[in-house]
């Protein structure tokens, strides 16, 4: 009976012990949706003055992407004058001559989005994706994603990892530990950032985009629009290439709003629809959303998003 007592001791601890040991090595899983349909209003109202005998409006349009979302359908009012694609995005232009003082543009998307983030990328890999030719393209310094900047390389020299995603996490560890969020509507960019410590969603990711490249990974900002309701709509993350699974996103902004961590940086909600990844679209006179000309007189536009 002694012996028999002894036994189940030690059988006990030793499944207590194994389950500690396994129970660390296995991420705590997150039960997020891996799809959702969503269905934006994208409102522009206008007001032009007496003077204003033209006014155009472009702005980037959503469009099916593996992986990360479907568009089933984009209704317009009024219909465009054209559509159009440049650098990889795709656009709708509007032009009105001699225009009432007051009008308004309706945009209406039905899109179903899906989860796709580090976790999900790891899960579906089959096969290396076709490396992107323009990858030295998101290394470059550039406007608001400043990288050869002496301070901006001085935090990078800083931050190691012992892998690529690895190095990715202490990256966005270090923007949550040092940036504050603040929705004060600028668009100052990656220097701004590090020197200010604080910003909206665009510093963010202009900021881990720059710190990124800065460590030799290709990364690249995502503009778009996002169902997080405690955050604006309109939305911009990051995507870092990764040789085993091409263009991943992370959001530093939704990591520091909601978790005060990176450390479930590999999930992202179904949450995110993609618009462009260009952070000064020439397209939109270096916007990176939209943007709206007058001839003869001003043009003032208010934006709204509504997500039903």
């Amino acid at each position: 009976m002694k012996y028999l007592k002894l036994l189940s001791i030690v059988l006990l601890t030793s499944m207590v012990c194994l389950t500690n040991t396994y129970g660390r090595a296995k991420p705590r899983k997150i039960p997020y949706k891996k799809t959702k349909k969503v269905e934006f209003d994208l409102c522009y109202d206008f007001t032009a003055t007496d003077k204003t005998s033209k006014v155009k409006f472009i702005t980037a349009i959503p469009k099916t992407l593996r992986h990360k979302q479907r568009i089933y359908n984009i209704e317009y009012s009024p219909e465009p004058t054209r559509f159009f694609s440049a650098n990889g995005n795709d656009y709708v232009e509007f032009i009105f001559n001699n225009p009432e003082k007051q009008f308004q543009i309706k945009i209406n998307i039905k899109a179903k989005l899906f989860r796709y983030d580090l976790a999900t990328a790891r899960k579906n890999f089959k096969e290396i994706p076709a490396k992107d030719p323009n990858l030295g393209e998101f290394l470059k310094s550039e406007k608001y994603i400043e990288k050869d900047d002496p301070r901006i390389q001085k935090i990078a020299k800083s931050i190691k990892g012992r892998t690529n995603a690895n190095l990715i996490k202490e990256i966005q560890d270090y923007i949550v530990r040092n940036m504050e969020y603040v929705n004060d509507g600028k668009s100052m960019g990656a220097l701004y950032a590090l020197e200010n410590k604080k910003g909206q969603c665009i510093e963010y990711a202009d900021l881990f985009v720059a710190i990124c490249r800065a460590k030799g990974l290709p990364a690249r900002i995502a503009i778009g629009y996002t169902t997080n309701i405690s955050l604006n709509p309109k939305h911009a993350w990051a995507e870092v290439y990764l040789q085993k699974y091409g263009w991943v996103p992370f959001d530093p902004t939704w990591a520091d709003i909601k978790y005060k961590s990176a450390k479930q940086f590999h999930y992202m909600k179904s949450s995110y629809l993609y618009v462009s990844n260009i952070r000064t679209d020439k397209t939109l006179h270096n916007g990176y959303n939209c943007m709206v000309w007058g001839w003869g007189g001003n043009v003032d536009m208010k934006e709204a998003i509504i997500l039903k």
